[in-house]
């Protein structure tokens, strides 16, 4: 059995911690996005808010721009 590949995930979160007020996009390193939200809660550890939606697999986008970056720079 192949293992997975870690991915990055952005959580949408409103709430806050025991210090405050948590960014309300968040990215965490994960295989999958349950893997993600524990991360996220495993970090952070808030103590009130919610988990907007599901968290997003932003592995791809961040590669794109990554990419395009290093294009421009050689230009």
């Amino acid at each position: 059995m192949q293992a997975q590949a870690m991915r990055m995930y952005q959580i949408t979160f409103t709430g806050r911690d025991e210090k405050g007020v948590l960014p309300m996009f968040t990215r965490v390193r994960a295989t999958t996005g349950k893997g993600a939200v524990r991360a996220f809660i495993e970090r952070y550890r808030p103590v009130s808010g919610w988990l907007l939606g599901d968290p997003e697999d932003i592995t791809d986008k961040l590669n794109k721009e990554v990419k395009e970056a290093e294009r421009v720079s050689q230009k």
